[in-house]
């Protein structure tokens, strides 16, 4: 008996953060302790930067294995997933397996197409392209509510890279209650980003250590308390198209998780100085766009424009994204340029029409 699939996932970015696991619940079931709110993405250009955000993975059941592999492919080198990255695999394939009730050991091959662990959240992508084909390859046809909490098991975050478009994830109070849909499809909402990427290696400290520790900073209460208001108010600013209010209420809440993050115990320290120096651009742009805004509307004249109204957030890396109106992509990145991020260190990032999805082509 043979059954084998491929998938591909794209990454996402959170706008309401998920930072710390509900403790009241079982920690492998990831239950968020606040509802979270992202935005699935892709790159645009990719040959320019080398950075294609977009995960592929391929799995196999077969009579003919004699145990459970997995692989990182990296430059078309495979690597073997170490034992608590294994766990993590299992914890995905392991339930669907009994979902379909199918015995069989498996082969896994997955691909990043862009840095891992990087604080670009690769871990969402894999485990939703991971989810997608373990339940294509034993014929379980589970639908995205579904298949998001599968996917959740392996990374909370990957049960948003399951949709596309800009997505919620009701934290429940179960594993039958977690889940993510879909808030609106690609382009209903008129916003892209721009990612400077900081630091390509692998961070110390890897997402789903850092979940451990949340609970014990002082400021984590107020947080959780502020992002579910903010899950109800950014919502409506998206079906409204309102990016004023978005952009403020993401930025609000990174730094509401950062904060947490710094006064954990141990404390955690994910920016670096390249980091700060774009949130300062960002904001100092911003208050010139106002400030012209401004002066336009008192019927002062002005040589030129000035500035743009743009927006940053962190997730848990270096790595930061600078989110802007899609007319003004290019500006954002023409000012990463001004302050010294290298041209193949920018991606521009558009909305991903899909989260997770089916293909032909196996990676063995």
């Amino acid at each position: 008996m043979k059954l084998k699939s491929s998938a591909v996932a794209h990454p996402n970015i959170a706008l309401i953060k998920y930072w710390g696991r509900a403790v009241d619940h079982p920690s492998y079931l990831n239950i968020p302790t606040n509802d979270t709110v992202s935005m699935t993405k892709e790159s645009i250009e990719s040959s320019k930067t080398g950075i294609d955000l977009i995960t592929h993975t391929t799995i196999e059941f077969s009579e003919n294995f004699s145990k459970d592999t997995a692989f990182l492919k990296t430059n078309n080198e495979l690597s073997v997933f170490d034992q608590s990255q294994m766990k993590r695999i299992l914890a995905v394939v392991n339930p669907l397996k009994e979902l379909a009730n199918v015995d069989l050991h498996f082969k896994m091959v997955s691909e990043n197409k862009f840095p891992t662990a990087a604080g670009l959240a690769s871990s969402a992508s894999a485990f939703a392209a991971l989810a997608t084909c373990t339940s294509n390859a034993l014929n379980l046809g589970l639908d995205n509510t579904e298949l998001s909490k599968y996917a959740r098991l392996g990374s909370g975050s990957a049960a948003r890279s399951i949709h596309g478009g800009f997505v919620w994830w009701k934290k429940g109070n179960s594993h039958d209650t977690s889940y993510a849909e879909q808030i609106c499809a690609c382009n209903e909402f008129n916003i892209a980003a721009v990612i400077a990427v900081i630091n390509r290696e692998e961070k110390e400290v890897i997402s789903n250590v850092g979940h451990d520790s949340a609970h014990s900073s002082v400021f984590n209460p107020i947080k959780i308390k502020e992002s579910e208001r903010q899950c109800v108010e950014i919502r409506e600013a998206i079906m409204n198209d309102d990016f004023t209010t978005v952009g403020k209420i993401t930025e609000k809440n990174c730094l509401y998780m950062h904060s947490v993050m710094m006064t954990s115990d141990p404390p955690l320290f994910y920016w670096n100085p390249n980091t700060l120096r774009v949130m300062k651009r960002v904001t100092k742009l911003r208050y010139q766009y106002f400030q012209t805004a401004k002066l336009l509307k008192e019927g002062v004249k002005q040589k030129e424009k000035e500035g743009i109204e743009c927006y940053f957030t962190v997730d848990a890396g270096p790595n930061i994204h600078c989110f802007c109106r899609t007319e003004d992509i290019e500006g954002v990145q023409g000012f990463l340029g001004d302050i010294g991020i290298p041209e193949s260190d920018i991606v521009k990032v558009k909305q991903a029409d899909y989260g997770s999805k089916i293909i032909e082509d196996h990676l063995f």
